[in-house]
């Protein structure tokens, strides 16, 4: 199993990816969640590895690519740990600070939550680590529970930029 990272809150996560590396997982990151690993010894190929593509646009589009959506669609990609750019509503262009990769891995693992666990929240780390420590894979139940997170954040994630796009003229 795979486990792709790419995360703004970097809470936790390198004893998130040391874990999951002892497990036997791969881990696959973008630029700066496979920096923060590598700077800790953990091993990790970063996302432009594992695509053949380097990111482009100053990294903005580094994800959007189908080798990762068909790995989370399939399962190869099991854990799918992203917390998205914060949406800053207080610059003079907000659609700039919008994350397009992040909702669209986010999206990929709901979808597909039966094969991949998606995971927006730090806190679910130590709990998701005990289970596959345990049971060897998380539960139907968990990867559920974890779908209903994930959806819920990008509602709110969603509805800010709603808010903001009714605000322009």
């Amino acid at each position: 199993m795979k486990a792709l990272l790419s995360v703004y809150n970097k809470d936790r996560i390198v004893e998130f990816a040391k874990v999951l590396n002892e497990l036997g997982i791969e881990i696959i990151a973008t630029e700066g969640t496979a920096q923060e690993l590598l700077t800790s010894g953990i091993r990790v190929m970063k996302v432009s590895e594992f695509t053949g593509l380097q990111e482009m646009l100053n990294g903005r589009i580094k994800t959007l690519h189908p080798r990762i959506h068909a790995e989370i669609t399939t399962g190869e990609i099991g854990i799918v740990a992203v917390n998205l750019i914060p949406f800053d509503t207080t610059r003079a262009d907000p659609l700039t600070s919008m994350d397009l990769g992040g909702v669209a891995m986010l999206r990929s693992g709901i979808k597909n939550f039966e094969h991949a666990a998606v995971i927006v929240n730090p806190s679910s780390y130590n709990a998701i680590l005990e289970e596959l420590r345990k049971d060897g894979e998380l539960s139907h139940g968990t990867k559920l529970d974890l779908a209903r997170d994930a959806s819920q954040y990008l509602v709110a994630y969603d509805s800010k930029i709603d808010m903001v796009l009714k605000r322009m003229k």
